[in-house]
């Protein structure tokens, strides 16, 4: 415990740069709030986590080469198969796993509490040994409900399958890791976790921090009062970041365009994948940017009419754009929300397909599985994300969801939580 009753907090995430960005804005938060703060992640990252004046830990593996690689390819083709998922996250993450252990245990030292993503779940098991507070900080709604499903699971409209769906996912992510977890546990001098698996020794009692907004995915009334819906974790634009000449210009010379980036997918046939994005943005009559991203896109022929750039701030750009398309991670699916623009969704794994459904369930965007992709549908889903009704829809809800701030809402649950 600190001076004054602040703390020291590590937050722990993994994966790629929208994975990392919410818990930069939700750090910042912390320390504006006058609490120390280490951010334990990728070293790829560690100059942006420095210069925002957070203590730096770093964790193993290079999310990019990882995904590059063949296992991690086979990984994000996974689609919504949780089976298959977990599978492959094996064969990923296998090769790393007893060194990210190790750089878990050393980014506690000297730490209070540890907030923790849903990848970053080690750091639970760590600070149970440890006797200091685990808070779960995610970004996808991981908590069982009778209300919806599983992010990784289709009901097929049948409601009393709901609750089922939770369960299974949790068995089917549980039962092939169980005997080494425990091991781990044992070597740390903690009880083994049941053949049941997580949710009566962990869920039930664990708080966590949803990031994400209620306006998006209203809090199911069967969630227990640990669980809290914040709001978006957002920092904004760096203050020293100004956009290139190409991009005003380009922004300057003609009508709002439509942005297209797909993350940090790798892309098996990426000049096939730029040319299809290329022949639907000018079949529907629109400018775009392309974003290259992880998969390498690009055009040969780009022209007067598309712009190709390598990185952008997105909350500096959604707003200036027709309609976006993307991938349908959390954090661009929120800051496409909240930037009060249509999205054309194109979901290809995990959590991407919920994120969809709930674009257009709010109305304010289309959903085009990445398998149904053609030149044809794409162009059709760019025009109706353009549509007037829609784009008003869009405006609505983004201001509604500027209007929030997510990261003071975490803040001052995490102190009430902490006591502090």
């Amino acid at each position: 415990m600190l001076d004054d009753g602040y703390v020291h907090i590590t937050l722990f995430t993994m994966g790629s740069r929208g994975d990392i960005e919410p818990y930069v804005a939700l750090g910042s938060g912390l320390m504006a709030a006058g609490h120390r703060v280490r951010l334990a992640t990728h070293q790829r990252y560690e100059s942006e986590i420095r210069s925002a004046g957070m203590e730096f830990s770093p964790a193993s593996g290079d999310p990019r080469q990882m995904m590059e690689g063949e296992a991690g390819r086979r990984w994000l083709e996974s689609g919504r198969n949780p089976v298959r998922m977990m599978r492959r996250l094996l064969d990923l993450s296998g090769p790393i796993l007893q060194q990210y252990l190790k750089d878990c245990e050393a980014a506690m030292a000297g730490t209070d509490a540890v907030l923790f993503s849903v990848l970053a779940f080690p750091a639970y098991h760590l600070a149970e040994a440890a006797r200091i507070p685990a808070i779960g900080a995610y970004l996808q709604p991981m908590t069982r409900t009778r209300e919806f499903p599983s992010l990784f699971m289709k009901t097929r409209g049948l409601p009393f399958l709901n609750l089922w769906s939770h369960i299974a996912v949790e068995q089917i992510t549980w039962q092939p890791v169980r005997r080494t977890v425990n091991r781990w546990r044992q070597e740390l001098g903690l009880m083994p976790l049941p053949r049941s698996g997580l949710y009566r020794s962990v869920y039930r009692s664990m708080p966590i921090l949803y990031g994400f907004s209620p306006a998006v995915v209203p809090p199911p009334s069967d969630w227990p009062e640990r669980i809290r819906v914040t709001g978006y974790w957002v920092r904004g634009a760096a203050d020293d970041w100004r956009p290139g000449e190409s991009i005003t210009r380009f922004l300057a010379g003609g009508p709002a365009p439509v942005y297209v980036g797909f993350g940090s997918r790798p892309e098996r046939e990426p000049k096939a994948l730029a040319d299809l994005v290329l022949g639907a943005v000018r079949s529907s009559g629109q400018r775009a940017i392309l974003l290259t991203g992880w998969g390498g896109l690009t055009v040969a022929d780009s022209g007067d009419d598309v712009l190709v750039v390598d990185e952008v701030p997105h909350d500096w750009l959604f707003p200036q754009m027709a309609a976006i398309v993307h991938h349908g991670g959390a954090g661009t699916t929120g800051t496409a929300l909240q930037s009060g623009t249509p999205s054309v969704v194109v979901p290809s794994f995990a959590d991407q397909f919920f994120w969809g459904e709930r674009v257009e369930a709010l109305g304010v965007g289309t959903t085009l599985p990445r398998r149904r992709l053609t030149l044809e549908s794409l162009t059709e889903a760019i025009v109706s994300a353009t549509d007037a009704n829609l784009r008003r829809e869009a405006k609505t809800l983004g201001e509604r969801l500027r209007a929030e701030n997510g990261v003071t809402r975490a803040v001052d649950e995490l102190t009430a939580l902490l006591g502090t």
